[in-house]
């Protein structure tokens, strides 16, 4: 069973490996989701059975998947994610490699959910009116200290936490909802 909380990537070799669009998806798949197997996540992705295989495994050696043991039928292996998500330094530990790492994860995750939001903006109209009212974009811009967008960034955490707990009964109608946040400073040059 995954753990409820966001594992912490330490190992700039193991943010390399994640920074790979379908190692992501895969994984948001088994988050979100839950359990599957090979043919489940192929089926999903669009990927061979042998393509799934080798990334899932990937996820495996860094110890963000792992086998579904209880839930194996005959020749069915399924998978499941180890923790709630992951999580991760921008510098870790200081090093070039893991700052170009670390980077090169953000990037695909910034991809990631930019490519969702215009899906939806393509598709709106095909939402019916509840939905199109109950999705939201918004934007805002103040000053904060490091201390203060520290608490910011946490408390805004926490509530989305609490609609996408996996543990939480999936009320009827509900859908998959992405939620795609930053809170970054401006840059005005130089300090």
């Amino acid at each position: 069973m995954a753990s409820p909380y966001r594992k912490q990537v330490t190992d700039p070799q193991a943010l390399r490996a994640l920074a790979h669009p379908i190692r992501l998806k895969l994984l948001e798949l088994l988050t979100v989701d839950g359990p599957a197997t090979g043919k489940t996540l192929a089926d999903l992705t669009g990927e061979s059975t042998a393509s799934v295989s080798y990334h899932v495994g990937q996820l495996a050696k860094w110890g963000l998947v792992e086998p579904a043991v209880d839930l194996a039928r005959g020749r069915e292996r399924p998978w499941q994610a180890t923790s709630r998500g992951i999580t991760w330094t921008a510098t870790g530990d200081g090093s070039p490699e893991f700052t170009a790492a670390s980077r090169a994860l953000r990037e695909q995750f910034i991809a990631r959910r930019l490519a969702a939001l215009d899906e939806y903006q393509r598709h709106e109209d095909e939402f019916d009116l509840t939905w199109q009212e109950a999705a939201w974009l918004g934007e805002d811009t103040g000053y904060l200290d490091p201390g203060e967008l520290t608490e910011a960034t946490e408390r805004i955490k926490a509530v989305i936490a609490e609609y996408t707990n996996t543990a939480r009964p999936r009320k009827q109608g509900a859908r998959r909802v992405a939620f795609f946040a930053y809170a970054v400073p401006t840059y005005n040059g130089p300090n």
